[in-house]
Order: structure tokens, then sequence, then C-alpha cells
């Protein structure tokens, strides 16, 4: 995914990892994007229902899209294997994948930034010696010449502590059939700074050449970040700024650990468990006014202090005046006195973005047939994946994340000349222009699941926190009842 904004790192005393911002999907393999990640981190307070998120029975039903078992009243085959739920409370933090589907899954990691303890061990080309740290021009060519002729993919070369001598690493990529789990132990001192993962299937035998999913780009994501134990917190989140797509039905939930402190215990978003099963072909907007439009302009939207960070109350943006979209007054005072981020001032035309760009408009066909070759609009049926805002722009219109036609949408963390005055597109500047939940894709995702990120500076509705000793359960497919797509009050 992306890099954190820094209000969201300003909200932690340790500096969080986030992962999708309001641009495209960043992976580090198959990715060109360059916008900034606004997914893990934040703070959030919310009164509602007491901290939990367990327990229940029965599931929804249909591979892809909730428990496996429509109709016999099977939670999945996880459930059937015993595999489903959390990890062993025996004092080790535990981050436990489980694949509830009745096909098989592919739970992959960021190949960059995932920790070698975190990886597996038994590919060919584990341990070789390379010298071009976290780069992957020497691994991957050595891995290619030792993976017996199947594609691997990017392969880093990871650090020793031994100077500039470093040692190939196995991507951590890992194949799941049917209620199988695989369990990562971190060591009593770890954190874990930037868990990115998201989730594929039909791979290669290393775990690439998937017919969808191969690397995050127009993928959703899972997303967690460990502080060091016992400063901080644990931050987690399931993210859909980019896509969501038929491989996509995720699940995530913290256990033990102190998970059942009283510590915020009306806090919706402290230790609990949710999900997402939103289903591409029946879901995603297709165009027709069926499905509810982008938002009308832009509101101003109340907002609240989070340890000393301004936080937007409620998925929209704000506009300086209470106008229009677009109209940016001029010299509008942006992250005043520093909070949310650097402050800045518009010098320039109030009416400089009106007409700014591509414009997706109110209605969108978003249903698309994405591979390694890119991405098709789908015929009636079969869609396998529903594209974002940046993603849907990037693709029908042939841009980066960074050109003029996709700027509004994508929103990078960068600076643009205009006339002579420079605009920041950042946390404020993107919410300014109205546009960052101005897409009829946010309604339709929200709609079904109101927990998950569907632009890049939701922290206030998506990011779930829990203590640093809590272990993590995520689940492909997941059963509605262990992971709810919301809460009751």
């Amino acid at each position: 995914m992306r890099t954190l904004t820094a209000w969201i790192s300003a909200l932690s005393t340790v500096a969080l990892v986030g992962v999708l911002s309001s641009s495209c999907s960043g992976d580090d393999e198959g990715s060109t994007d360059t916008g900034t990640p606004g997914g893990t981190g934040g703070d959030s307070s919310s009164s509602a229902s007491p901290a939990g998120g367990t327990g229940g029975s029965g599931g929804s039903g249909g591979d892809g899209t909730g428990g496996s078992g429509a109709g016999t009243g099977s939670r999945g085959p996880a459930y059937e294997a015993g595999t489903a739920g959390c990890p062993d409370d025996d004092g080790t933090r535990h981050i436990k994948i489980v694949n509830n589907c009745t096909s098989d899954r592919w739970l992959k990691l960021d190949g960059r930034t995932t920790p070698t303890w975190a990886r597996p061990t038994d590919c060919p080309w584990n341990g070789a010696a390379c010298t071009d740290l976290e780069g992957v021009g020497q691994c991957t060519a050595i891995a290619q010449g030792m993976s017996g002729g199947v594609n691997p993919g990017n392969v880093y070369c990871k650090a020793t502590g031994q100077g500039t001598q470093g040692a190939c690493a196995c991507n951590p990529y890992f194949e799941l059939a049917p209620g199988e789990e695989h369990t990562i132990d971190m060591p009593d001192t770890a954190g874990f700074a930037s868990g990115t993962g998201w989730l594929a299937t039909d791979c290669n035998a290393h775990g690439h050449g998937c017919a969808l999913g191969n690397d995050a780009a127009k993928n959703s994501l899972f997303e967690f970040t460990y502080d060091p134990p016992g400063q901080g917190r644990l931050y987690y989140d399931i993210s859909a700024v980019n896509a969501w797509t038929t491989v996509s039905p995720i699940g995530m939930k913290s256990c033990g650990g102190g998970s059942e402190s009283t510590e915020n215990p009306n806090d919706v978003f402290w230790c609990r468990g949710t999900g997402c099963r939103f289903d591409v072909n029946t879901q995603c907007p297709d165009g027709s006014d069926a499905f509810a439009p982008a938002p009308d302009g832009c509101n101003t939207c109340p907002t609240m202090v989070v340890n000393g960070k301004q936080v937007i109350v409620g998925s929209c943006g704000t506009c300086p005046d209470g106008a229009d979209a677009n109209r940016i007054p001029t010299n509008t005072v942006f992250n005043a006195n520093n909070v949310g981020g650097p402050e800045w001032i518009w010098t320039g035309s109030p009416d400089f973005a009106a007409g700014f760009g591509h414009d997706e408009g109110v209605h969108a066909n978003r249903r698309y047939t994405c591979g390694d070759g890119g991405c098709t609009a789908a015929a009636p049926g079969e869609a396998n994946t529903c594209l974002g805002g940046c993603d849907l722009c990037t693709t029908t219109q042939n841009a980066a994340a960074g050109d003029d036609a996709c700027l509004k949408y994508c929103c990078p963390d960068l600076t643009r000349t205009y006339g002579g005055a420079t605009y920041r597109y950042d946390s404020a500047g993107c919410t300014a222009l109205g546009v960052q939940a101005g897409t009829d894709y946010s309604p339709a995702v929200k709609g079904e699941c109101p927990y998950v990120y569907t632009f890049g500076y939701e922290d206030h509705s998506s990011t779930f926190l829990c203590t640093t000793s809590a272990s993590l359960l995520i689940q492909a497919c997941p059963d509605a009842a262990d992971f709810p797509s919301s809460f009751e009050d």
C-alpha cells in the first residue's frame, strides 16, 4: 500500500504504518502508483455496544461472500475442521490466517515490509547472498534461476545486519486449502510496523501468476500495525480504497492478550472483529440509477479532536466555505496551526478546480474483469472486480495517479502550481475538493460494510485498535457471526 500521512502518524507516540490512500494501489510489486496511504493508524471514539465481537452461531453462505455452507447450516470449512477460532492465548502473540472458503486461497503479505521472521523459509532461493538491500534486482534474477521455470515474481534482498551483506528472502505468500490455517508467531520484543496483505486465487507454485490478486494493485487489503510491545497500540483495518474483488471477502479480529480489557469498553472500534462480504456482481455500481449516486457537491462535516488532532466525524469531506465542491476561496488556510498536517494557504483563484480533470459522474460502471493484462468492462455477471474512484479513473483514462486527469480521485500527497499558486493534494486539500467520497463507490461499499475504508482518510470510521499484546485472527470468507459487517447499539 502506501506511506502514512503525517497527521495519521501523529496520532500515536510511535509512527504508525498505513497502507492505503485515496490514490490507487501501491504495493511493492506490479504497481506504479505514487499516492500516499491513509489506512492503518488514527484513533477513533464512538459509543455503541461493549467490546467483544465473537460468538454466535450460524453464518452467511456462499464461497467468496461469507461462510461456505449456504443452505446446509455449515459455517464453513474452517469451522468444520476446528481451525476457525482464535489462536492459543499462551503468552505468545500470534497472527493466525485461516481459509474458510470452499476453494483454495493464497493469503499474501507485502514482499518488502514483512519481517524475515514472518516469512516461509522453504523456497529454493532462501538465504542466497545479495548486496542490493531492499532491492529486487539481484534476488529476482537468482530466484528465477532456481525456481524450476516457474515465475517467482519480485524477490527482495533483505538485510542480515552484517554491513552491506544481505540474503534473498522467500515471499510471504501462504497457500491454504479449505479449512487450513497458518500461524505466524511474533517474537516477544518485536513490532510489526507494516502488515499489508490481500487475497489471491489460482497462483503458481510460488504464489505468483495468479488469476486474481497477483499483487496489491486493484485489490482490497487487510492491514495491521503492531507498535513495539508495551508502547502504543495494535491497529487493524480492511481497506477497499483500491477495489473489491470476488476473492476479497475477509474478516479480522483481535484475540486475547488484553482484548477483554475494560479500557474503552464503549468504543466499537476497540478490540472488535469485523468483516466484509460485498458482492461484486450484485452490489457494485453498474452505471445505472439502481445504485446510490455520488454525493452532490460537498458538505460541512463536524469534526472532533482526538489526541490533539482534528479528525472528521462521519464519512464525508469538508468544504472551506460550505459551498459547492471544487471551489476553494482565495486565502483559505489548510491544516491551521499544523493540526492534521503542515499548514498551507491557497492563494490562487477560487475556481481553479472547477471542471478540473476527469469527471466520473454521479453514476459509473465499476464492474470489471481484471487480470495480469489489465482491466476491461465486464459482461453481465462476469465481473471479478469493483473499481474504486482512483483505479476507475486510471483504468478508463489510461492515466497515472498523479496526472491531472485523476489527481482529484487519487489524491497523492504532492503539490501542484496553478497560476503561480501552490495547491497541496493532501488530506485537507482533497477533502476540500469534495471528491474523496464523491463517487458512487463509497456509498455502495459503505452500505454493506460501514467499517471498511473506501477512501484514504476514513480513519474515524474504519480503524480498529487493541493492545499490543493481542493476537490477530484473519479469516478468508468470514463467518458473519464472528466477523459482523456492522454492530447494533
